[in-house]
């Protein structure tokens, strides 16, 4: 699994040659999935993180325009949040999938589905910070949050569950 995890980090590198989307060396940061709310499946260690929203690039943008904050897109599909219901604020919702020794997983195809009261589910997209890279790998989406509401989110990874419960913060 180690070399699996090692040769895509490599190909993802080689594809998209993102100046600041470095691979994460082990040692060098504590992983993503050791901090946070965090839970458990029979294979996986995953942390949500809920939070502003950020900027999105493509690998190409950030490479022209040099760019060194915000999120650069991987894969899959990205919402465009332009109005949302009276009382909302977009959020950021980010789910690391980390093996239980905490290295980070790529490529996976997990559903993330988010009740606020209604259950809706959320397009996965895949993503990792310009300033931390693949290190900080994730999948999830924009998504419009009541602050101070409590939600749940359910995530499936490969037939495996993980339930989070969490308050939305007050400030987007």
């Amino acid at each position: 699994m180690r070399a699996r995890l090692v040769v895509l980090t490599a190909v993802l590198l080689g594809a998209f040659a993102v100046p600041g989307l470095a691979a994460a060396r082990e040692g060098a940061a504590p992983s993503p999935c050791a901090s946070g709310k965090v839970t458990k499946t029979a294979s996986y260690r995953l942390a949500l993180v809920l939070g502003p929203r950020q900027e999105m690039y493509m690998p190409s943008e950030v490479r022209s325009r040099k760019i060194t904050k915000g999120q650069v897109m991987l894969d899959g599909e990205m919402v465009m949040l332009d109005r949302t219901p009276a009382g909302t604020r977009i959020y950021n919702l980010e789910v690391h999938i980390c093996t239980k020794s905490g290295a980070v997983v790529t490529r996976l195809k997990p559903t993330i589905v988010v009740k606020d009261p209604k259950a809706k589910r959320l397009p996965v997209a895949m993503m990792a910070s310009v300033a931390k890279g693949l290190g900080d790998y994730h999948y999830g989406n924009d998504v419009a949050l009541t602050p101070g509401r409590r939600i749940a989110v359910t995530v499936t990874v490969k037939g495996e569950r993980a339930v989070f419960h969490a308050t939305v913060p007050r400030k987007s």
